[in-house]
């Protein structure tokens, strides 16, 4: 009874948050709209975004996240997803130019992998962390934000870099990967870690770039 409770009022409060979203965006279309009202949708999403990530973190813990697989083609899902991301799109809208981008020349699939440019995943999952670490990204980055992959046989890499200071400068510990406390980026960690244990298993990291700025990576091991 006290789970079917719970499950009601999280789902009236996701709905009260999806409402008010479509209120501040119709505001934000108008040319008047005052910068309160942009700050006040983005807010929106944000808390959006959190509750999601806390429901996909409860569901985890119940051992009721289970991904729905699909060959998903990677380069075509990274254009989708950026295309799509409420992050990238809220920093056009405030004025902060962000370059945000699928870097080709750093994608990597090795020899040996069969089906190249193509894994098995969870699309929704998958996005749902990356928009996470893409959200991140663009808050810290001074002008650029490159998202790519790496495919082995064994696994795939998911790699978002951003040109901003580096956690090291953000108060964002290297070693905070795995479980790290309820603050914004600690939760996005969380929940990346989250969806690579639903798919079998990898890592997180976040970490100061080599040459400047952060570099997040999200490793998923892969079925032999």
């Amino acid at each position: 009874m006290q789970q079917a409770l719970s499950a009601l009022v999280i789902h009236d409060i996701k709905n009260s948050l999806a409402l008010l979203e479509a209120d501040l965006e119709q505001l934000n279309h108008r040319a008047d709209a005052p910068d309160e009202a942009r700050k006040a949708y983005q807010r929106c999403i944000e808390l959006k975004s959190r509750l999601i990530s806390f429901l996909t973190l409860y569901k985890h813990e119940q051992g009721r996240l289970l991904p729905n697989l699909g060959e998903i083609d990677l380069a075509e899902f990274l254009e989708d997803m950026i295309a799509g991301s409420q992050s990238v799109t809220m920093a056009s809208r405030h004025g902060h130019a962000i370059a945000v981008n699928v870097d080709e020349d750093r994608i990597r699939i090795a020899t040996e992998v069969r089906h190249k440019g193509v894994a098995s995943l969870d699309e929704y999952l998958v996005d749902l962390a990356l928009e996470s670490a893409l959200n991140n990204a663009v808050r810290y980055a001074a002008s650029r934000v490159d998202v790519w992959f790496e495919q082995d046989a064994d696994r795939l890499t998911f790699f978002v870099f951003d040109d901003g200071p580096g956690p090291a400068h953000t108060g964002h510990a290297e070693a905070a990967t795995t479980s790290a406390k309820p603050a914004s980026t600690g939760l996005g960690l969380s929940l990346c870690k989250t969806v690579t244990e639903a798919h079998g298993g990898g890592k997180v990291t976040l970490a100061d770039a080599p040459g400047g700025g952060a570099l997040f990576t999200m490793e998923f091991h892969l079925a032999g």
